[in-house]
């Protein structure tokens, strides 16, 4: 199992929330190599909602950003036609698990799924201890 420090996986540290990338077991940050594959276009308005969030604690306008389930509170960044699920933890976070390229009006229900299928990891191995690095 791989630890990653800080700087591998903090997307941007704001005033009210502090946005990560998601890291598996063994190191891989799935959005954050999806990102990295993208355009300009998208990582500087994926940068602008990420900022806008971390910083203000809100982003009301739902083409940029909504909750996409409700029972398991997961949200979406929404910049130029890609979706980037996420979901809050507690500490002020805000961690973003997955991604892909819109297709549909529809949600990817494939990628809504691996979205929970995330989070239940992150909760699972930050309670037991073995997610972030030790200080």
């Amino acid at each position: 199992m791989k630890i990653l420090k800080k700087e591998d996986y903090v997307f941007y540290q704001g005033e009210k929330f502090q946005v990560e990338f998601y890291c598996t077991a063994e190191g891989k940050i799935p959005a954050k190599e999806y990102l990295e594959n993208a355009s300009l276009d998208v990582k500087v308005k994926l940068a602008a909602l990420v900022r806008y969030i971390a910083e203000h604690g809100k982003l009301f306008d739902i083409t940029k950003f909504r909750q996409v389930d409700p029972k398991e509170k997961i949200y979406e960044f929404k910049p130029a036609g890609h979706r980037f699920f996420n979901f809050f933890y507690k500490g002020g976070k805000i961690i973003i698990t997955n991604a892909y390229m819109k297709k549909s009006q529809k949600v990817s229900r494939k990628d809504l799924e691996k979205a929970k299928t995330i989070k239940k990891d992150y909760m699972t191995r930050v309670e037991g201890g073995v997610y972030y690095e030790k200080r």
